[in-house]
């Protein structure tokens, strides 16, 4: 891609257009005069490039000094060959800022001259622009190639050595592990990672991919029986429905190398998938669906968990087909000031093989028509004060007064309530043994045992059996506490 540019003798831009009159001796010496400069797109190697504001070219005094980030210095194939003196290179900005790709050290990039803000009141005045990595080496994790811009160095370079290990075709490739090179730097904190892989691409795909092991691929289910994918049926000649997959990070069990890689749910460190009737072969991190299945009621949750990972439950005709799976090895959902809401039009499921915990800052709210808790082994309820029925402020709860109605009826302590009894029993056992031998002085002389022994005797029975029965009344499976 390149253009003319055309100056006359005093550096102006000129436009020439038919004659409008006939040609003089002066406009031959004009045209003699004028100087056609070509403007082209050429190839160049990354030398530098400034990233924050602590990079030593950054100059903060100028106007709007922020313009200065991923500006990089290049070392133009031809213009620039063999020139190693920094001080005597170009630097150029990115072209666009809206999606930003910018460059590492030693990759080759594509930079052109066009007009820059200066052009307002300087016309032929320019700026030089960057764009579009080459893609050298075919890798997603980088495709720098170093010291291509300088074919014939100077026996005496200080980078001889490097430069020459690099003229060896092929060396330096970041898909072959070992093939690194000695002690290159492709910035300050960049790292080659051999083992970074592209996924695998289907027919209609658009797939973005960073250095690291992220992607995003606007896929479809595809009927490949080459190279099957985890998303796709490949019993179906159904038109292909979209998928979106976004993944960060591949499986780190991958050995280094360049071949394609197929998204798996299980193996990267975090993704989502947005499917439109597919079914994800997802892997639970809790197998316990006890509650999901439990029977009580009319628990319809876990009906949905027999097929979780497609949507073919929502409509088995696909009008109404779509669903959105998060997998990661941790999840964590924080919502700074507002609340956190989860609406599930077919129920919500939680499980997990270990603790559930809720805390609240002011209160805990259940409404639903029934409760059914199934604890296998305990279950505790810690609180200064515990409320069982009708609402501890109603009126309608039998209570007496106005105290009375706010805190409902007191739980007695079983077992204290029934060493009272026992030793009331006592106390009756006693008075009965005192009424059947009792003797009253009568004018005739003492009177004989009353004749309402026999009845003094059956009450003392009843009482004694009474008492034996007040250590079979406790319930084995309710447990309270004294208050403090």
């Amino acid at each position: 891609m390149g253009y003319s540019r055309v100056r006359n003798n005093k550096g102006k831009s000129y436009r020439p257009y038919g004659p409008s009159a006939p040609i003089t001796q002066q406009d031959v010496d004009f045209q003699q005069n004028l100087k056609v400069e070509d403007i082209h797109t050429e190839p160049a190697e990354v030398i530098d490039i400034v990233l924050n504001t602590s990079h030593p070219n950054y100059d903060a005094s100028i106007p709007d000094p922020e313009e200065q980030i991923g500006t990089i210095q290049v070392r133009r194939l031809f213009s620039d060959a063999n020139v190693e003196d920094v001080e005597n290179l170009s630097w150029a900005v990115p072209l666009t800022r809206n999606f930003k790709q910018y460059p590492l050290i030693h990759e080759i990039v594509l930079v052109t001259s066009y007009c820059e803000k200066s052009s307002v009141d300087v016309s032929d005045s320019t700026q030089m622009y960057y764009h579009d990595i080459l893609n050298m080496w075919g890798s997603i994790h980088h495709n720098a190639l170093p010291f291509l811009s300088i074919p014939d160095p100077n026996p005496d370079s200080a980078e001889a050595d490097k430069i020459a290990e690099y003229k060896e075709v092929g060396f330096g490739n970041p898909n072959i592990a070992g093939d690194e090179g000695s002690d290159i730097e492709y910035g300050r904190t960049f790292k080659e990672q051999p083992r970074i892989r592209p996924i695998q691409p289907y027919e209609g795909d658009i797939t973005i991919e960073g250095r690291f092991g992220h992607s995003i691929r606007f896929g479809s289910a595809v009927k490949d029986p080459d190279i099957p994918n985890l998303w796709s049926d490949p019993s179906t000649d159904d038109p292909a429905e979209p998928i979106l997959i976004i993944r960060n990070g591949q499986d780190q069990d991958l050995e280094d190398g360049g071949e394609h890689v197929i998204e798996d749910p299980d193996t990267a460190a975090g993704s989502i998938w947005m499917t439109k009737g597919q079914t994800v072969p997802l892997t639970f991190g809790s197998t316990k669906y006890d509650a999901l299945s439990f029977q009580a009621g009319e628990n319809t949750v876990g009906e949905d968990l027999t097929a979780p990972t497609t949507d073919d439950m929502i409509d088995t005709e696909g009008e109404r087909q779509g669903q959105i799976l998060l997998t990661s090895n941790r999840l964590v959902f924080n919502s700074r000031e507002a609340g956190t809401y989860i609406f599930g039009g077919g129920g919500i499921g939680l499980t997990t093989e270990t603790d559930m915990t809720f805390d609240a800052g002011s209160e805990f709210l259940v409404d639903t028509p029934s409760i059914y808790l199934n604890a296998t082994e305990k279950l505790e309820i810690e609180a200064p004060l515990i409320y069982l029925g009708k609402s501890q402020q109603s009126e309608d709860d039998g209570g007496v007064g106005a105290t009375q109605a706010t805190k409902g009826h007191p739980l007695v302590l079983g077992d204290e309530d029934d060493l009272w009894k026992s030793t009331l029993c006592d106390i009756i056992d006693a008075m009965l043994t005192t009424l059947q031998s009792e003797i009253h002085p009568t004018p005739a002389g003492p009177s004989g045992p009353p004749i309402q022994a026999p009845q003094y005797a059956t009450q003392q029975s009843d009482i004694a059996t009474l008492k034996a029965s007040l250590a079979t009344s406790y319930s084995d499976t309710v447990w309270v506490q004294r208050n403090g």
